[in-house]
């Protein structure tokens, strides 16, 4: 008997050790599964040039970084509602934003609380290959005026010459305007705003007031360019972080590299070489 106890009570303290092991193991796992996003998907299957009802369409949840580009989320799922599909979408396939012939206006898309402004980039290369729905960064670039005071010799001069004015320089500086805007949608040339394509180098966003205030402004001041994002990265959003670029930038980039000269000999290729 006085054998048995000590092995029971090894295998309660096992178990027990188990256990914890266990609830520490799916502690972890919960700590580091990704976040979770709602896109919306086919309730049933869908016929060509049916109209979408909210019985016809249900929600799925996926990993963030599994979410398709061009996928309606759920939180926008009355955009697809009294839309037509222009083909057959299965049971459980993904309703996209593209299945859509979305007959709606921009002021239904406007989101409550901000206002929707163009945005006319100085590059149309990428605007071109947007969607709706995609994400990207606003970068501005613009010149820094600054009067430099004349100096003695100049004030002297400008008592013989009182056009002598005081020396204006021009700053060149890049900035993250915006580190994070959702294309709502793109100006095109068919007249459409929900489709990606055209010649235009506009597009949609939604912004707070004060902050579409600040962009209507840049546009006057800075050129614009945009920088195409992943979708749901929650990464590089703090324009705290991305600093500026100027000329000191560029200062400290050549603080410790050599002078690059071109050699008066221009070099032979290694089959040229070999011929010689």
């Amino acid at each position: 008997m006085k054998n048995i106890i000590p092995l029971i009570v090894a295998v309660i303290l096992a178990l027990a050790a188990v256990f914890i092991v266990s609830r520490v193991l799916v502690q972890n796992d919960e700590g580091t599964k990704e976040p979770q996003v709602s896109v919306v998907i086919a309730a049933r299957d869908l016929d060509p040039g049916e109209e979408i009802t909210p019985g016809a369409c249900s929600f799925k949840s996926i990993p963030r970084s599994a979410v398709p580009k061009n996928a309606l989320l759920w939180e926008s799922v009355s955009l697809a509602y009294g839309q037509k599909i222009p083909y057959k979408i299965p049971e459980g396939d993904y309703i996209q934003l593209s299945d859509l012939q979305l007959n709606v206006s921009l002021a239904d898309c406007v989101e409550k609380g901000k206002w929707l402004i163009p945005v006319t980039f100085s590059d149309p290369a990428l605007v071109k290959m947007l969607v709706p729905e995609d994400e990207i960064a606003i970068v501005a670039s613009y010149s820094e005026m600054k009067m430099t005071p004349p100096s003695p010799e100049r004030i002297v001069s400008a008592v013989d010459h009182p056009s002598a004015n005081p020396e204006v320089s021009r700053k060149r500086e890049t900035i993250v305007l915006f580190p994070c805007v959702k294309v709502t949608g793109i100006a095109n040339d068919r007249g459409s705003f929900r489709e990606p394509g055209g010649n235009t180098a506009t597009i949609f966003i939604s912004l707070p007031p004060q902050q579409a205030t600040i962009l209507l402004a840049a546009q006057r001041e800075a050129e614009l360019y945009p920088v195409l994002r992943k979708r749901n990265d929650a990464t590089a959003r703090n324009r705290r972080e991305l600093g500026s670029v100027n000329a000191v930038t560029f200062e400290r980039m050549r603080a410790n590299l050599e002078t690059t000269e071109l050699p008066d000999v221009m070099v032979r290729s290694g089959k040229q070489a070999e011929d010689k």
